[in-house]
């Protein structure tokens, strides 16, 4: 059976700036109109369509923030794009987020955000694994900073079934990171993962033993172009999946990320 997954951070459709750390040749984080984030989501569901995609992952995802004016981004993806099926998952849920800088005006405020996925066919939530915060991070700061995650759930194909997983890991603490690959290579077993696609954050490789049993899939053209950097990727199972083609696309600045499409075919 031939299939088509994708994956995209999708920077909750502000665009590059949407971490609001400061860069060279980028503005400052600034509160933006409706019609921006309208716009972006737009975009984002008609690319979706127009490849004809399978089942969308997706990150950074808001669903009540005040930052991108209290839009379900995740229902209005699925609505439009007519993949109907839908699992999200909150990873970061605060009435008030001060960041990033002084000015009231400019910060993120209420913020609930996470990750979800949609899909032409049934999917069943099997385990949504919120990661753990960085340990060198004081508690006021972990209080206010988001989970990483691994949301794994199932597919419901016609004929059969597979376990996935959309995932999140650490960006800004090299040791929780390596703890998130570890814990990411514990699910590959424990759930028996067919496909496991997101936003890695990095290089990763697969410890020898994991590697007798699951591949890692990686486009050698970044996905996080303002530092030219390949960040986003797949890891699949290979006696389960057969890969004919991986491909960054061109989306220009609707997310500060470029997504990455998966063409499989699933063996018998």
């Amino acid at each position: 059976m031939k299939l088509k997954f994708l994956t995209w951070n999708i920077s909750f459709a502000y665009g590059p700036g949407s971490d609001g750390i400061k860069k060279e040749g980028l503005p400052s984080y600034q509160q933006l109109p409706a019609s921006h984030f309208e716009s972006g989501l737009k975009s984002i569901s008609q690319l979706i369509k127009d490849l004809n995609v399978d089942v969308a992952f997706l990150q950074e995802v808001d669903f009540d923030s005040r930052r991108s004016h209290h839009v379900n981004q995740l229902d209005w993806i699925a609505r439009t794009s007519s993949l109907n099926y839908r699992l999200p998952i909150v990873s970061w849920d605060r009435e008030y987020v001060p960041y990033p800088g002084l000015n009231p005006l400019h910060q993120f405020g209420k913020v609930v955000s996470g990750g979800g996925v949609i899909s032409r066919f049934p999917l069943t939530t099997i385990k949504n694994n919120l990661l753990p915060k960085p340990r060198e991070n004081s508690f006021l700061y972990n209080f206010f900073y988001l989970h990483r995650y691994l949301q794994i759930f199932k597919v419901v194909l016609p004929t059969t079934e597979i376990n996935c997983a959309n995932l999140h890991l650490e960006a800004f603490s090299q040791d929780n990171r390596e703890l998130h690959i570890v814990r990411l290579q514990d699910r590959l077993v424990d759930y028996d993962l067919s496909i496991s696609g997101g936003d890695f954050n990095g290089g990763i490789e697969l410890s020898p033993e994991r590697m007798k049993k699951w591949e890692l899939n990686m486009t050698p053209l970044p996905s996080f172009p303002q530092e030219n950097q390949i960040l986003d990727g797949w890891i699949t199972k290979k006696d389960q999946i057969k890969i004919e083609r991986i491909t960054t696309l061109d989306t220009g600045t609707i997310s500060d990320h470029l997504p990455v499409l998966i063409e499989i075919d699933l063996k018998d």
